[in-house]
């Protein structure tokens, strides 16, 4: 009776394991990479100025001066241009 159980749990491991297989294969999986922004519109991409690296604006640190937003990709980099800043 036992390997009857066996062989049904062995099935199902195979069958999900051949659905999910194919949903990769045909481009059927419902799982979606998403972008940062609202739906249907892409992002805007700023330039860090202290790394030159390409960031989404939505998330990035940024850094309000008089009329002006700086936008950075991490808070080292804003960091590093406010003691930029105050150097100069």
């Amino acid at each position: 009776m036992w390997r009857f159980f066996v062989l049904g749990v062995l099935l199902v491991i195979v069958y999900f394991m051949v659905r999910s297989a194919l949903r990769g294969l045909l481009g059927t999986n419902k799982e979606v990479a998403r972008s940062v922004g609202a739906p249907g519109s892409p992002s805007d991409m700023i330039q860090d100025p202290v790394c030159g690296m390409f960031v989404p604006k939505e998330g990035s640190f940024f850094l309000q001066q008089s009329d002006r937003t700086f936008f950075f990709c991490s808070e080292t980099c804003r960091a590093s241009y406010q003691k930029k800043l105050g150097a100069g």
